[in-house]
């Protein structure tokens, strides 16, 4: 009987180890990713966006909704498309809404059936069919130069964006840290943006 306790609570001990272990190498952060030009599906990632302290680096509280999408990886640099929208009334974050209210748009030069024209804001799902993931050109993540945002090739000739401070995987979440400042967070379980989470992802 012992030895199954003890057997037991050393199951535990190393599935806690599993969950609590941080990576922050980004081939093997990319290598644990499920990007949209090597699925065949369209997987989706669902948290947050949270508020950073400037001078301390420490995460604040809330800011907005967060669905995101992995496109491509190509030599270190990770191309995504996002959007992001308000917490409802209740203080939720409705995964399963985003066309009853308009969300922030996801990038420049990313071509969305429903993105409306100049710096109108979308209200499509993530989808391959509402999001033309072939002919957009997204915004990166380059884990060589350390910047976040709008491309060269998107917005001439030095593009837009931030420096990216921490990525990394930890506790079940995917954390991008930039220096605008702003905490990127997702699940680290993407799923099918037909069918989103209707409760909190963490």
């Amino acid at each position: 009987m012992r030895g199954v306790i003890v057997g037991t609570i050393m199951v535990l001990c190393m599935a806690s180890a599993a969950v609590a272990q941080t990576v922050t190498d980004p081939t093997e952060i990319a290598s644990r990713l499920h990007f949209w030009a090597q699925d065949s599906g369209q997987p989706v990632y669902y948290g947050e966006v949270r508020n950073v302290d400037a001078r301390s680096g420490q995460i604040l509280g809330h800011y907005q909704c967060l669905a995101l999408a992995f496109i491509k990886d190509e030599g270190g640099v990770i191309s995504y498309a996002h959007k992001m929208w308000s917490k409802s009334q209740d203080g939720s974050c409705h995964y399963d809404d985003v066309t009853s209210r308009k969300v922030g748009n996801h990038g420049a030069c990313v071509k969305d059936s429903e993105a409306g024209f100049g710096a109108a804001v979308g209200t499509a799902r993530m989808t391959k069919t509402n999001i033309d993931y072939m002919h957009s050109i997204f915004r990166t993540v380059n884990t060589t130069t350390r910047r976040v945002g709008e491309t060269a090739a998107c917005i001439p000739p030095n593009g837009v964006g931030a420096g990216l401070l921490v990525m990394k995987i930890e506790n079940g979440r995917l954390k991008i840290i930039t220096n605008r400042p702003l905490d990127y967070e997702v699940n680290i379980d993407p799923q099918d943006p037909e069918h989103p989470p209707t409760q909190p992802v963490f």
